[in-house]
């Protein structure tokens, strides 16, 4: 295979292949850490697998046109709500794992810090990137249905007819660190709700955030 076909493949790869293969690179780093403590191991491998998630997301997203996007939405994410919410989870379960980290590994904290910022880094992308794929996937699936009074799509984007991924990243990342829409109008009941718990969920993350960074700077007093 050259490099133009894995490109290919990487590009096209469903979200269930995403997960096997950054669960793989995952499972890899956890292996070829075996003299670090258990807590580092496992922060290790989950930024790693992290990581590789968010940029074969993010490379399938990049140069998506809008007709490939709706494809995609369509077929490929919109049946993956197990794999979003376990993903969500998660990616709030380790920032129990960063405090474990700082709590047991004082005696090498530039370690434990530089492990526990690159951890709080992938977790807050992926779970915008989990959020903008979802977006995507309820604003195209409701095309093919509306409620009464409803605009189709739930998002209204500004002059922007079909939106890609890189609209819906957009929208994600601005709801998600400034608890507003932009220049972009939520139009159905159902998108409320979603960008209501994609709201709630980003302030409690940043609220541990702020905890652990607290608990940094004390250590560093």
């Amino acid at each position: 295979m050259n490099f133009g076909s894995l490109l290919i493949t990487c590009k096209n790869l469903s979200p269930k292949h995403r997960t096997i293969v950054s669960l793989w690179l995952a499972a890899l780093v956890f292996l070829l850490m075996p003299s670090f403590t258990i807590e580092v191991r496992i922060l290790s491998a989950w930024s790693a697998g992290v990581l590789c998630f968010v940029v074969l997301a993010w490379f399938m997203m990049f140069d998506a046109t809008p007709g490939k996007t709706r494809y995609r939405a369509q077929r490929q994410e919109a049946d993956h709500l197990a794999v979003f919410l376990l993903v969500v989870c998660v990616a709030f379960s380790s920032l129990f794992a960063i405090a474990v980290v700082l709590a047991k590994h004082k005696d090498s904290f530039t370690l434990s810090v530089g492990l526990s910022i690159m951890a709080i880094f992938s977790s807050w992308v992926l779970m915008h990137t989990m959020f903008a794929l979802h977006y995507a996937a309820f604003y195209y699936r409701s095309n093919d249905f509306s409620l009464e009074g409803e605009a189709m799509g739930g998002l209204e984007f500004s002059h922007v007819e079909l939106p890609c991924y890189l609209d819906f990243l957009y929208f994600t990342f601005t709801l998600g660190m400034t608890s507003q829409t932009s220049d972009t109008q939520i139009t159905s009941s159902f998108m409320r709700r979603l960008a209501l718990g994609h709201t709630i969920m980003s302030f409690f993350f940043y609220s541990v955030v702020i905890a652990l960074m607290v608990s940094i700077v004390s250590g560093l007093l």
